[in-house]
């Protein structure tokens, strides 16, 4: 297996931790808020979740069998069974800490805050990759992850009555 393939498959490893712990802290936070909007926003942000794993599961299962890339619509179709992987049980996986008593504006800070280190890691590992497709999936899920910044910015503003925030839906930033 090649130098790169290797780096690949460590980055490809920590993102799907990384999502994991994103989906976990989601699943917690809709557990955690009170109010329906804040509920709707987490929940939506766990589907996503769960499309980013599979999405890198595929592509770290085909780079450990030593195919390459797929193409981010080959790796994002649907009908596909996602791989079983061993980094599901990897004990780095952490819990983000969210306090029982949490409220809503600390559970959307930390979600905010959970979303610009998976954009720094995403923009570093684009940096790091001359694959074309590589370059694809992190752009894409660099995209993702401020589509999700912006949505719980807005929210956080929404809260606390600030800054610029959404009051009804105008448009959608999720991708099908």
């Amino acid at each position: 297996m090649s130098t790169d393939a290797v780096e690949h498959l460590a980055v490809l490893k920590d993102a799907i931790l990384m999502e994991l712990e994103g989906k976990n802290f989601f699943e917690r936070a809709v557990d955690t808020v009170q109010n329906q909007r804040s509920k709707d926003t987490f929940s939506s942000l766990v589907q996503q979740e769960v499309k980013h794993i599979e999405v890198l599961s595929r592509e770290y299962e085909r780079l450990s069998s030593g195919d390459s890339w797929l193409s981010l619509y080959e790796a994002s179709r649907k009908g596909q069974a996602v791989p079983q992987l061993s980094v599901f049980k990897d004990p780095r996986l952490k819990r983000i800490k969210l306090r029982q008593e949490a409220g809503e504006l600390e559970v959307l800070a930390l979600g905010i805050e959970v979303e610009k280190k998976s954009i720094e890691y995403y923009s570093a590992a684009l940096k790091g990759t001359d694959d074309p497709k590589a370059k694809e999936i992190y752009r894409w899920l660099v995209g993702e992850e401020s589509g999700h910044l912006t949505i719980l910015s807005a929210e956080h503003d929404y809260r606390r009555r600030s800054g610029y925030y959404y009051d009804n839906q105008e448009f959608s930033l999720e991708v099908e």
